[in-house]
């Protein structure tokens, strides 16, 4: 009896011995799981981090971008209106130049047409026909 006792014993022991060392690798295991899990997850904060600079450089670099481009549509959006000013003003002053001349010739024309009367008209003919006729004379 003594000796299934100690048998009993002994295999407990073992059992127990077996149990803890299964249980101390099971640890160590585990141990070393939550250490890489904790090396993962830095790494990921890290990464997480560089994405997020990256992303707010991007955005910063994109929103320069933008603001140059809008400036650039900007001057040339002036540049095409003051252009566009400065040919109408040059047409403007075409047209009231064209019309001043067109009255001008009127009113001379006018002013001629008041100044000739009949006798008058007579008599730059008659002038003409002389010099016609002195011209005539000249090449005989």
């Amino acid at each position: 009896n003594l000796l299934s006792l100690n048998n009993l014993l002994s295999n407990r022991k073992q059992t127990i011995l077996s149990t803890i060392n299964d249980a101390e690798e099971r640890y160590n295991e585990a141990t070393d799981k939550l250490n890489q899990a904790r090396t993962r997850l830095e790494r990921a904060k890290v990464k997480a981090n560089e994405i997020r600079v990256n992303g707010l450089s991007q955005i910063e670099r994109e929103k320069k971008e933008l603001i140059n481009a809008a400036d650039e549509d900007s001057k040339r959006l002036e540049d095409s209106k003051n252009a566009t000013i400065r040919f109408e003003e040059q047409r403007t002053i075409e047209q009231v130049r064209q019309q001043v001349s067109h009255l001008a010739l009127e009113r001379a024309l006018e002013a001629l047409n008041k100044r000739l009367n009949s006798e008058l008209h007579s008599r730059v003919i008659d002038y003409h026909i002389g010099l016609l006729r002195a011209m005539e004379s000249t090449t005989d």
